[in-house]
């Protein structure tokens, strides 16, 4: 059952002994984050933390909501992370697989199902202010080299201004004072497209961001789904059930009815600010460097508003878990890009896509080679630092026999791909054409005998 808000998730947290509540006074302004450092790196990532006193707002700050395999299958209603490889395989055309298929070939009657759904109010707008003031909020400072205090879990709502098509994505927001704030949103995203139409026609940008909500809603908003794709429509369907929506206050945008907080606003064509350095996922700093500035108009809250967070750094943090989510969804598409792929596991020291195990069921000669090249060419994987391809019968999981097999079945340079700063490596078993009729057999052990022993364990005292 999908949750409605923010509030029904924590409960349940609570109820199965997720949570933890903090009640002592605490600061926003690097305590907060520290103490959530320690609780992710702490065994399985540790408890969801609600911090009750916050110093300097009076608002609650809720962190590591996802920062566990069972958070992780709770926020999306499954019982283990595979599910959403199904839910995913349930989406893409009936025709069999073929090489090029992409996320933009995703059943669109199916996620129509679950076109969001328009309401007269929602308890994200139960408090109005408007001469906002983002300082009374818990908005976090995570790093000491952060040049500031940063929203981390957004969902940035925007909208074309030739087709009305709304796109929602997760960008970091960092806050200047009072009433501004800067967009942080990379080339390519949905966000910066349409920033960039309103840039040309030399118009005002409207845009809301919205925090917290039914946690389907805050995983989808973090998607790499393309602009065809309604992230909305989407957390719909994998919550089954449509989002609830209300238009924003001051702009034609929609927002879920049942978030925590939205911030309403603007953006001037071609303002832009230095955003300062930020402590990324990546776990080194972001340079500085300019980005376009939000105007705040007004501010939006529920009554009882519990404001979530994220700390991102090095690994394992909460994005990790999130990540390994994003792996199991979009492993279909990289099996209709590549037919060849059995299985993928991206490390939780590669920050997400920066590295991929992919496994292939090995048909001849240099098909490693061109998995990886397919790979980069498009799709989710194409910046992947480093690929490594290994025999289908090979756990990706298991990178202790991962790399086993890379330094036995790998030699360089013939079995390394280097290509505009990213790398591959095929680790496959070599077929005799690809080691001058040469084939290492590896150690295999005898069947019978190896039943027979384990028939017989007891009676050799070993147990």
């Amino acid at each position: 059952m999908a949750y409605r808000c923010l509030h029904e998730f924590l409960a349940r947290l609570e109820e199965m002994g997720e949570l933890h509540r903090v009640t002592v006074e605490v600061d926003p302004v690097l305590e907060i984050a520290e103490i959530t450092d320690r609780m992710c790196k702490s065994a399985h990532g540790g408890k969801a933390l609600l911090f009750e006193r916050v110093k300097g707002s009076a608002f609650p700050v809720a962190t590591n909501l996802f920062g566990s395999y069972r958070r992780v299958c709770e926020a999306l209603d499954i019982s283990e992370l595979g599910q959403l490889s199904r839910l995913m395989e349930e989406l893409l055309p009936l025709q069999p697989a073929s090489s090029g298929q992409t996320i933009d070939d995703l059943h669109s009657p199916a996620l129509s199902r679950f076109t969001p759904l328009l309401a007269n109010n929602g308890d994200c707008q139960a408090v109005a202010d408007y001469s906002p003031d983002l300082r009374k909020y818990p908005l976090l400072k995570s790093w000491p080299g952060d040049a500031g205090r940063f929203i981390t879990l957004p969902l940035v709502f925007t909208r074309d201004p030739e087709t009305g098509t709304q796109n929602c994505g997760m960008y970091r927001v960092r806050v200047f004072d009072e009433n501004s704030a800067g967009m942080h949103w990379n080339p390519g995203s949905g966000g910066a497209g349409h920033y960039g139409k309103y840039q040309s026609r030399g118009e005002r940008m409207p845009i809301a961001i919205a925090v917290g909500g039914d946690p389907a809603l805050i995983w989808s908003a973090s998607l790499p789904l393309p602009g065809a794709v309604d992230e909305m429509a989407f957390a719909g369907y994998i919550r089954n059930e449509p989002v609830s929506m209300v238009r924003c206050l001051t702009s034609r945008i929609m927002v879920p009815a049942n978030t925590e907080m939205v911030i309403e606003g603007y953006l001037d064509p071609g303002e832009v600010r230095d955003e300062g350095e930020f402590g990324n996922h990546t776990g080194y700093y972001t340079t500085a460097g300019n980005v376009p500035v939000v105007h705040v108009t007004c501010i939006t809250h529920r009554n009882g508003m519990i404001y979530p967070a994220t700390v991102v750094g090095p690994p394992p943090m909460e994005d990790c878990y999130l990540a390994k989510a994003t792996e199991r969804l979009l492993l279909p598409l990289s099996r209709r890009q590549v037919p060849a792929i059995v299985d993928i596991n991206l490390p939780m020291e590669g920050i997400f896509h920066g590295c991929a195990v992919v496994a292939i069921q090995k048909e001849h000669a240099g098909q490693a080679r061109q998995v990886v090249q397919e790979l980069w060419r498009t799709g989710w994987l194409r910046k992947a630092k480093l690929l490594v391809v290994v025999d289908a019968d090979v756990p990706v999981n298991d990178l202790s026999l991962v790399g086993w097999k890379v330094v036995n079945n790998a030699e360089w340079p013939r079995d390394l791909i280097i290509a505009d700063g990213r790398m591959g490596l095929d680790a496959t078993g070599k077929l005799a054409e690809e080691t001058d009729g040469i084939r290492r057999q590896e150690i295999r052990k005898d069947e019978v005998i190896s039943k027979l022993v384990e028939r017989k364990w007891r009676e050799y005292g070993c147990a």
